[in-house]
This record gives C-alpha cells, sequence and structure tokens, in this order.
C-alpha cells in the first residue's frame, strides 16, 4: 500500500502517549484493546468506581477504529430487512433501538465533555445508479422494515450526489464525525481516573486466576474485558466469526458538491461513499470492495477499484490516504456479547457496524460487571446457539477453513528458495520440511519467520498492498518480523535464523 495513513490518522492531531505496562498491578477490570470499544467500557466502569486499566497493543485508536468510516447509523451493513426475515421484527426492532441508544451515548459524550471531533447529525441513503427487479424489491423490504423500527424514511430519486442515481432511500437523523478524534478524547477524559497503558501487547492469559500478561507487566483483575473486535486466544466462538478486510481511499474534491451524509451502493460490489471536511479542503471518501482476510492474491487490485470509482464519479485530485480495516461477520448477522467463564467477557462479531456495536457493547458489557440489568443483553448474548440461523455461513466459513489447513503441505510452497523472492515482496517457501514466511526488503535483506500461524497453525499468505503476513483461517495478520498486528494470535510468528 503506497499510502498507508488513513483520512482519520492524517487529520488528526496527535495524541497523548501512556507508557507500556510494567510490573504486576492489580485492578477491578483490565480492558485488552483501546479503541471505541475500550475506551467506552474504561469511561463507564470509571464513572461508576471501578478501577480499570486498558492495554492497548499499538497506539490509542489506531487499530480499527483509526480505520473506520466515522459513519454512525442505526440500520446494519447486512441490512434490517435481513434481521427481520431471520430473527423476526421484534429482534430487527430492537438492534435499531439499541444502536440508537449507542448512537445517543456517543453524542451526549461529545456534548457533556465538548469534544472536538467534528460530529453532526445526517442522513444515511442507499442508493442505485441502476435499478433491476431484485433492487426494487430490496428497497421495498428495506423501507417496510425501517419503518417498523420507527425511522424517519422516505423513497426519491438523487439524494444530492455528483452523478446519476435512479433511485434512493433516505433515513433521517444518522450521524458521521471523526473516530480518532473522539477515541482520543475520550482517553484524555479517562486517563485520570483509570490507567491506560500503549505499546502494551498481551501475550498469555491466566483464566483460572484472571490474570492477563504482557512481555513487562502483568495484570490481576475481577474483569477482563477483550475489546479487541475478536477475542484473542482460542475459543469456539472463532468458528463462527468470518474475519473480512476492506479498504478505503481518500482524495480532496477539486469541483462539484458531495453533500453530507451516509451513502450507500446498493450496485454490485457494494461501496460506502462519504465526505469529510477538513480546514479549507473538501475530501471525498469511498469504502468496499472486501474479500476474506488472507484469500487476495494481489490485494493492490482493491485498492485501484476504489480509485477508479474516485476518479470516474468525482473530480478529484491525487488519492491522499489509503488504508483498511479489518471485520468480523457474525455467523447469524447479530454481535456477540457477554461473558465467558469466570473473568472474561467477549465483544465481537461487529461485522463493519462495529463504531455504534462497539459503543453499545460497552454499555452492555458495564452494565452487567457493575450488577446493572441491561435490556439489549439476551438479544445479543454470547451463550446463544443457532444452528439453523448460522449453518450456511459457519459451513462456509469452516470449510474454507479445513482447505486452508490442507493448503499448508509442503508442495504449496509459492517458492522454492529465497533467492527466487524479488525485492519489497513476500513469499512462503519449504525449507527442511518447514514452512517459512520470507519477506525480502528493498535492500534485498531477508526478514524470515516462521509461515505458520500462532493461533491454530493454518498457513499465512502474503499480503502485498499492506506488507504483511495473513492468516486465512481466523484473521491473525502479523508484520514482516513476525509481530502480531490483529487477530486471534497471542503469539508473534517465531523469528526463523537463517
Amino acid at each position: 500500500m503506497e499510502k498507508t495513513i488513513s483520512i482519520w490518522e492524517g487529520t488528526a492531531k496527535q495524541g497523548g502517549t501512556f507508557s507500556s505496562l510494567t510490573g504486576h498491578k492489580e485492578a477491578d477490570v483490565v480492558i485488552i484493546g483501546g479503541g471505541i470499544t475500550g475506551l467506552t467500557s474504561a469511561m463507564l466502569l470509571s464513572e461508576a468506581g471501578k478501577k480499570v486499566i486498558v492495554l492497548e497493543a499499538l497506539q490509542i485508536g489506531l487499530g480499527t477504529t483509526g480505520n473506520s468510516t466515522g459513519n454512525l447509523y442505526i440500520t446494519v451493513d447486512e441490512y434490517l430487512s435481513v434481521i427481520k426475515n431471520k430473527w423476526g421484527p421484534e429482534v430487527m426492532k430492537a438492534v435499531a433501538h439499541s444502536r440508537k441508544e449507542a448512537i445517543n451515548l456517543i453524542e451526549a459524550n461529545i456534548t457533556k465533555y465538548n469534544l472536538d471531533c467534528d460530529f453532526y447529525r445526517t442522513s444515511f441513503n442507499l442508493f442505485a445508479e441502476d435499478l433491476d427487479k431484485d433492487i426494487e424489491e430490496f428497497i421495498e423490504e428495506e423501507l417496510q422494515a425501517l419503518t417498523e423500527a420507527g425511522a424517519a424514511v422516505s423513497i426519491g430519486g438523487n439524494p444530492g450526489l455528483p452523478f446519476e442515481v435512479a433511485k434512493s432511500l433516505t433515513v433521517e437523523g444518522q450521524a458521521q464525525f471523526h473516530p480518532l478524534k473522539y477515541v482520543r478524547g475520550l482517553a484524555e477524559i479517562v486517563k485520570d481516573t483509570c490507567e491506560i497503558h500503549e505499546n502494551s501487547q498481551v501475550i498469555d492469559f491466566d483464566e483460572d486466576e484472571g490474570i492477563v500478561k504482557t512481555k513487562d507487566g502483568s495484570v490481576k483483575a475481577a474483569h477482563v474485558i477483550m475489546a479487541t473486535h475478536t477475542p484473542k486466544g482460542v475459543y469456539g466462538v472463532h468458528t463462527v466469526l468470518g474475519p473480512y478486510r476492506e479498504y478505503g481511499v481518500a482524495a480532496e474534491l477539486l469541483s462539484g458538491e458531495m453533500p453530507r451524509g451516509i451513502f450507500w451502493s446498493l450496485n454490485q460490489p457494494k461501496r460506502s461513499v462519504r465526505c469529510f471536511k477538513d480546514g479549507d479542503k473538501d475530501y471525498v471518501l469511498v469504502i468496499g470492495d472486501k474479500y476474506k482476510t488472507g484469500h487476495g492474491d494481489d490485494t493492490s487490485e482493491y485498492i485501484q477499484r476504489l480509485e477508479s470509482y474516485l476518479t470516474s464519479h468525482f473530480n478529484i485530485g491525487p488519492v491522499t490516504h489509503v488504508w483498511a480495516g479489518q471485520q468480523y461477520r457474525p455467523a447469524d448477522n447479530l454481535p456477540y456479547i457477554g461473558k465467558h467463564g469466570d473473568f472474561m467477557y467477549f465483544l465481537t462479531g461487529f461485522a463493519s457496524d462495529g463504531l455504534v456495536y462497539g459503543t453499545l457493547a460497552s454499555m452492555i458489557v458495564s452494565d452487567m460487571i457493575i450488577g446493572k440489568a441491561n435490556k439489549w443483553q439476551d438479544i445479543y448474548k454470547l451463550s446463544r446457539f443457532t444452528p439453523v440461523k448460522s449453518f450456511t455461513e459457519f459451513f462456509k466459513e469452516n470449510a474454507d477453513n479445513l482447505v486452508q489447513y490442507l493448503k499448508g503441505a509442503p508442495s504449496d510452497a509459492e517458492a522454492d528458495s529465497m533467492e527466487e523472492v524479488p525485492p519489497g515482496e513476500g513469499k512462503v517457501i519449504e525449507k527442511e520440511g518447514e514452512k517459512l514466511a520470507v519477506y525480502k526488503d528493498e535492500n534485498g535483506v531477508n526478514h524470515v519467520c516462521s509461515a505458520v500461524c500462532t493461533h491454530l497453525k493454518c498457513t499465512v499468505n502474503w499480503n502485498p498492498s499492506e506488507k504483511s503476513w495473513d492468516c486465512p483461517c481466523h484473521g491473525s495478520r502479523f508484520k514482516t518480523n513476525g509481530q502480531v498486528i490483529e487477530g486471534p494470535a497471542v503469539a508473534d510468528l517465531p523469528v526463523i535464523t537463517t
């Protein structure tokens, strides 16, 4: 990826820095992850008088939150009509109402603490440049679902986009903001009432004692919140989560109007479009073209398609920002939120709706910890088992994982020797029966790690646009030096001396 920075990271002031964890500490709650889920949980629990420690592997907000869309809406990326058809109208309405409460909390926090994060209320729009029978029928189904959920919704033509649109569906009262500014603002709020530690990658757990360990320290707590989008470690919930990556690109709008609002295309491939104003510059963003993590042979093609979409639909300058975010899609279309065992809380399966679902999950789990009933917790409970609703996605994800395990045979090596790896690229080779992930930098120096994912032993694949090793089974990702970037893996890829 040439411009490896999101629009949010590129337009936010440098956040405060926090020390890494050293020594042994004790707390009421330890939160793993410093994005919107972790910091909202820290705020709510600190306000309730709990002693809280937040552990962030990298820097606050620069994970999934800082690579998101900045869109806040009551619907979901699989649409409310899909939830209605699968779960029924009452669950569908509960999803919309619970997400509305989460957006209201975000707005209340911004007002209460005077956070400068470019928040405003706006509309959510589905639009079709070309119509067919399926899209027409879908728009009517989604209109009915949103109406039942109490949304202010209407059907129209072009919602103000600077290109031809055949039909649109508009929902009023949604919102947009700068997600990185918001999360860094939360960190500044809670830093005086709880401990925040950056560069504190969790490397081990003692689930029997409630102890979380980093390289240089540990925390013992009565409650451990996994605010990492997918739980760290090996758990059954990973079998009902599909890991996907999705790219975003942004460029300055040179002329023409791009209205405020959330705009989702109904024509394939599905894309999200929005504008963002930074000072005297107007940017237009497009996000989409998702693929399963570890499965994109030439990931630069996804970026090129997004850039082509921008160029064909808007009068823009050069692309200034390119980034990617990871999502975990639940098999039955609802997140999994709740307690696992004696100490752990899982908050996962947000798909691409994590800014709102992460906030909602924080509300639910914080209430559980302080002993307060939450009216939404049963809908998203971790313990639910829905074999009929989950079967298709469960089978697809796990059948694919079996293929990836079988792919790990030495005969599937991508190169016969390190000499065959071009500068700036990575390939998996086989040497003396061992799979090696070899990255050759621009100076011709080889960086070699084990190619076996430390989570559940799948073979990693090279991601050329992000220069990372990505696991095709459960979405763990690693730097070229083997360090875990994200996903369920806890341990780094072992470095191999050759």
